[in-house]
C-alpha cells in the first residue's frame, strides 16, 4: 500500500497526488473527471472516467451432440446472459443442429436485451451481447420494472371491464418484457459485483447487491402471477368471462388498491423515512385482509349464478392478486432497512 502526505491548498482544500503509474495506466489527462466513492467501511476509492470495458470481454464456448435437450442450451443460454458472458458459440459435433435447439436458441436470443445471433451454419452458431452496461442505471430499471408491473394490472383491468381477450393478451405480452428487464436487472447485478468502477456509474452500493437481487426477483415473481391471472381468465368460454365482467366494479377497486400499493412500496425504496416505509408496510397488511374479505364476497354473488367455472375463476383471481401484494413484501422490508442503515440516531414521535 502506497502512503501518499495530505497538503493543505488556500485557505480549507486538501489535496493528494495521484500516483504517476496510475495515471499513465488508465490514460488520465489533465481536464478529465474522475469518480470518487466513499466505500462503506470509510474509504475512499478513486475511478477513472473511462472503463475499458472492451478489455474485459468474456467468452464461453459450447459443444454439444445431437441429441442434446434444447431446454438445457435455453437454460446455459440464460445462465452466461446474467453472468456477464459477452460471446457465447455453440457447436454441434456430430452433425447439424436439431430444429429444437435451433429454436430454443432464436427464442432466448430474443428473449434477452442486448443479445443477437451474429454468425450461424448448420452445426455452430454465435451468439453475441451489445449491451453497454453503463446506460442502464439500476434505479432506472427498478422503474422500468414496477411500471410494466402497474401496466400489467392496467390491461388486466380493462381485460376485465371489457371481457376483452385482446386486453388480456396484453398482459402476457407485458410480463415477457418484465423477464427481459428481469435478466438484464441480475446481469448488470452480478457484472457490478465484480466491477466496482461500473457499480459506481450505475448506482450500485455493494452493501444493496443483496437486496436488489431480492428486489428484481420479487418484481418478477408479482408479474408471474398477474400474467396467470389473465391466463385463467382467458382459459374461460366466452359466456363465463362475460359472468366475470358483471363483478368488475368490485374487481376493479382491488385491483386499483394493488397498483396503488405496488407503487408506493417502490418509491419508498429511496426514502430515508421509517415512519412513511412502516405506513406502505401497513398497507400492504391492510390489502392482504381486504382481498381476502372481497373474495368471499364475490364468490357468493357468482355463486348465485350457478357457473361453477366462473366462481372458480374469480377465486383464482383473488388469490392471484393476493400472492402478488405477498411478493411484495420482501420489498417493503429492504426499504425499511435501507431506511435506518445511514442513520446515527432514531427518534419516533
Amino acid at each position: 500500500m502506497e502512503v501518499r502526505r495530505v497538503q493543505k491548498f488556500g485557505k480549507s482544500t486538501l489535496m493528494v497526488s495521484l500516483p504517476a503509474d496510475w495515471v499513465k495506466e488508465v490514460g488520465l489527462n489533465p481536464g478529465e473527471s474522475i469518480y470518487l466513492e466513499v466505500d462503506e467501511d470509510g474509504s475512499l476509492k478513486v475511478y477513472p472516467p473511462n472503463l475499458k470495458s472492451e478489455s474485459t470481454s468474456k467468452e464461453m464456448k459450447v459443444a454439444i451432440k445431437n441429441n442434446t435437450s434444447a431446454d438445457l442450451i435455453g437454460r446455459l443460454i440464460y445462465s452466461l446472459y446474467v453472468l456477464g458472458f459477452d460471446k457465447v458459440s455453440i457447436e454441434s459435433t456430430d452433425g447439424p443442429f436439431n430444429e429444437d435447439v435451433l429454436r430454443k436458441v432464436k427464442d432466448a436470443a430474443r428473449s434477452l436485451i442486448g443479445l443477437e445471433i451474429v454468425s450461424q451454419d448448420v452445426t455452430s452458431l454465435q451468439i453475441q451481447s451489445f449491451l453497454d452496461p453503463t446506460k442502464y442505471n439500476m434505479t432506472s430499471l427498478i422503474s422500468r420494472l414496477s411500471n410494466t408491473l402497474k401496466q400489467m394490472l392496467h390491461y388486466l383491468n380493462l381485460g376485465i371491464k371489457e371481457a376483452s381477450r385482446t386486453f388480456l393478451q396484453e398482459v402476457i405480452e407485458l410480463e415477457k418484457e418484465i423477464d427481459r428487464l428481469y435478466y438484464l436487472s441480475l446481469r448488470q447485478l452480478l457484472i457490478a459485483q465484480v466491477n466496482r468502477s461500473l457499480a459506481y456509474m450505475i448506482g450500485v452500493k455493494r452493501i444493496q447487491i443483496v437486496g436488489n437481487r431480492i428486489l428484481m426477483k420479487a418484481v418478477e415473481e408479482a408479474a408471474d402471477e398477474i400474467s396467470d391471472a389473465a391466463n385463467d381468465l382467458l382459459a374461460l368460454h366466452p359466456e363465463d368471462l362475460e359472468i366475470i365482467k358483471n363483478s368488475w366494479e368490485k374487481i376493479d377497486m382491488l385491483i386499483d388498491q394493488t397498483t396503488v400499493v405496488i407503487d408506493h412500496v417502490v418509491k419508498v425504496l429511496g426514502k430515508e423515512d421509517v415512519k412513511l416505509v412502516n405506513e406502505v408496510m401497513e398497507e400492504l397488511e391492510t390489502l392482504r385482509r381486504v382481498l381476502i374479505t372481497e373474495a368471499l364476497g364475490i364468490e357468493e354473488k357468482l355463486s348465485k349464478i350457478s357457473s361453477p367455472r366462473a366462481t372458480i375463476a374469480a377465486r383464482t383471481l383473488n388469490l392471484r392478486l393476493y400472492n402478488a401484494i405477498r411478493r411484495m413484501e420482501p420489498i417493503a422490508e429492504i426499504a425499511f432497512n435501507r431506511s435506518v442503515e445511514n442513520l446515527k440516531e432514531i427518534t419516533i414521535d
